[in-house]
């Protein structure tokens, strides 16, 4: 399993954290009344944005990292985890990570997934 490289930050910025539950449900309407509520899967990813503060050598082994060991952002990874002990196993999200100028430094901002 490709592993989140160690000479990058290992903790989020808190400004703009969000994390939250996946959604495993399955939602029917009704003709009147509330809707239908069913599990529709056992486990579901969970979302979670972040941004991380880089120098510019940092931001250099990310955007390998992104291009060739996750595969163009394909392939799976552990990373360290954010809201409790241990490390999860992750995707990047439906958005690709960008990356914006913050006095000589960068803030890498991007969206993951968590694996069940």
């Amino acid at each position: 399993m490709i592993a989140w490289p160690a000479t990058l930050p290992q903790r989020a910025l808190r400004d703009g954290y969000q994390s939250g539950f996946g959604d495993g449900r399955a939602r029917t309407e009704t003709d009147s009344g509330i809707a239908k509520m069913r599990r529709r899967f056992s486990a579901a990813p969970r979302p979670l944005t972040f941004s991380m503060h880089m120098n510019a050598g940092q931001l250099a082994i990310f955007k390998t990292f992104v291009t060739t060991d996750t595969a163009g952002g394909v392939k799976p990874f552990t990373f360290p985890a954010q809201d409790e002990p241990g490390t999860w196993i992750v995707q990047f999200g439906r958005d690709m990570p960008r990356w914006v100028p913050r006095g000589i430094d960068w803030v890498v901002s991007f969206d993951l997934v968590i694996l069940p």
